[in-house]
Formats: structure tokens, C-alpha cells, sequence
């Protein structure tokens, strides 16, 4: 927060975050919009998305720093390719981060992520932080020397992973 709004500690969220009774069973996801307070406290069920192919996209200019609200960046670029599952931004030829979430690449010993990310994802920096996801500068020429695509956020692990191939900038994933 101090980054984005030059405001210096932490919101108390177990003193702002009420979970409704509706949340139960099964997997939701809780999205805190604030700004120098906390606007709004929204739940969510959460479905898995099981991509069955992803665009590679080189868009030099998008930054995307901060988790914001607006993501219409993000809906503009999968609107460019209504056949893709998700997008992968790719800026200088190198690997950034998907639409909704960063990368993991197994090569059949160890998990790496790109070192060149939009934004730093809890569950990247909690991966790296236990030596089970390493960074790397990865291109997109270096796909051919990966096994597996991992599509990793706060809610989704390296266990859900996809074997892979690539083939004129579109990740079709195996079944």
C-alpha cells in the first residue's frame, strides 16, 4: 500500500472481512477493493479454468504492477483472440505473466517463472520462498525445453499443471 497510495501499514483484516454464511462447502474467493480504506468486501465461489489453449501476445507497453479492480487491459487482450482460453503477454520475447495468473514451467526436475513478471504474485513469492519454484529468464524459445504449464495465483498451486506444446504462438494443452 505504501507503494501505491505512500500509506505506511496494514489493514486489520480480521476485523474487516466478515464471511457471509452462504460460504461453506467448496472453494470461494474473497476480493478486498480498497484505496487509502476499504471500499467494498466481495465473495466469490471460485471455478477452475482448465485452459485448452493460451496466445502468446507481445504487448511491450502493459504494466500491470498492482492488482487493480479495473482489468479491462486484461479483457481487451483476450478479446483479441475469442479462440484462446487465456494470454500469456510476452514483452521483448520473453515470458511475463497470463491473463490471471503468473507461470510455472516444469522441465521434469524443477519449476521455474519467469523473472521478467507483471506483477508478484503472493503464490510465486511463496514458491520461490520455499525453493519449489525458481526464477529465470524465460523466451519464448525456451518453451521447447518444458514439460508442463502451471498457472499459478492465490488460489491455484503447481499441482494443476498441463503438458504442453507450442506451435505459432499458441500453448495447445494436452489432454
Amino acid at each position: 500500500m505504501e507503494n501505491l497510495f505512500g500509506i505506511i501499514g496494514d489493514f486489520d483484516f480480521e476485523n474487516i472481512i466478515e464471511i457471509p454464511d452462504w460460504v461453506g462447502e467448496g472453494l470461494h474467493r474473497c476480493r478486498v477493493s480498497y484505496d487509502e480504506e476499504v471500499s467494498k468486501v466481495e465473495f466469490f465461489e471460485y471455478d477452475f479454468k482448465h485452459p485448452k489453449f493460451i496466445q502468446l501476445d507481445e504487448y511491450q507497453s502493459f504494466k500491470y504492477d498492482f492488482k487493480y479492480e479495473d482489468r479491462s487491459g486484461f479483457q481487451n487482450l483476450l478479446k483479441l483472440y475469442p479462440k484462446a482460453d487465456d494470454v500469456i503477454v510476452t514483452q521483448n520475447g520473453l515470458l511475463t505473466d497470463a491473463t490471471y495468473a503468473n507461470l510455472a514451467f516444469f522441465d521434469g526436475t524443477k519449476w521455474f517463472t519467469p523473472n521478467t513478471y507483471l506483477l508478484l504474485g503472493t503464490k510465486r513469492e511463496y514458491l520461490i520462498d520455499n525453493q519449489l519454484l525458481f526464477e529465470e529468464e524465460i523466451a519464448v524459445k525456451d518453451l521447447k525445453k518444458f514439460k508442463r504449464i502451471a498457472l499459478v495465483n492465490a488460489m491455484r498451486d503447481l499441482d494443476l499443471s498441463y503438458e504442453f506444446e507450442l506451435d505459432n504462438n499458441i500453448i495447445t494443452i494436452k489432454s
